[in-house]
């Protein structure tokens, strides 16, 4: 069984996110998951990553920030809690138990 690992901070998520986004590991798997389609995710994109970003915004607290070629994927503190499990981050929403996002690094 998998370890998962729950942080309060984003600082760590963060941490490793960098850590795994400038290793070998040259592609990221983003699979979002919500409500009733738990066993599919309704948004599935795997590309390389250009950059990952941590800022503090006053309003939403720290904001993490993965861009690819395609697109950019946004995660705010206040929205959304954070966890590791093995070599992939979750984040799962604060305002919705069933909705949550997979980044795992291939």
């Amino acid at each position: 069984m998998p370890k998962t690992i729950q942080f309060n901070s984003f600082q760590t998520t963060y941490n490793k996110l960098l850590k795994n986004a400038i290793n070998d590991l040259t592609k990221v798997n983003i699979q979002y998951f919500h409500h009733d389609f738990q066993s599919e995710p309704f948004l599935h994109v795997e590309a390389k990553v250009e950059n990952v970003m941590l800022e503090h915004v006053e309003t939403h607290g720290l904001v993490i920030t993965v861009l690819t070629p395609e697109t950019t994927f946004t995660f705010t503190e206040r929205n959304y809690y954070t966890n590791l499990s093995n070599d992939a981050v979750v984040f799962s929403s604060k305002n919705d138990g069933e909705t949550y996002c997979i980044i795992e690094f291939i």
